[in-house]
């Protein structure tokens, strides 16, 4: 699972680009695994980082939040074909294609 907050940081780009992908591409990010967190569904995660020891920089302030867009592997991938202001995801989409290719 990552965050809006990581994907942001990984692709070099604000978390408000993320947000607009996510409203331009809503249903196709969903389909791909991307969710809301709230309520129990939110509690659980934030019990297990807590069991796990996870140091909560690494997951932004989520102590507060009272709903967390989480995207799965799948979605995160997904939005690396969609997003185009970025340098990494233009370089991941070339490393994907190249891997299809080989295994062609």
């Amino acid at each position: 699972m990552l965050l809006k907050e990581q994907v942001a940081e990984f692709f070099e780009v604000t978390p408000r680009t993320i947000d607009n992908y996510l409203s331009a591409n809503e249903s196709e990010l969903r389909e791909n695994g991307y969710e809301v967190l709230r309520g129990k569904a939110l509690q659980e995660l934030k019990l297990a980082l807590k069991a796990l020891d996870v140091d909560e920089t690494d997951f932004v302030n989520i102590t507060k939040a009272p709903q967390l867009g989480v995207f799965s592997f799948r979605a995160f991938l997904n939005l690396t074909m969609l997003i185009t202001e970025s340098e990494r995801a233009r370089l991941l989409r070339q490393t994907i294609l190249d891997i299809v290719i080989d295994t062609i």
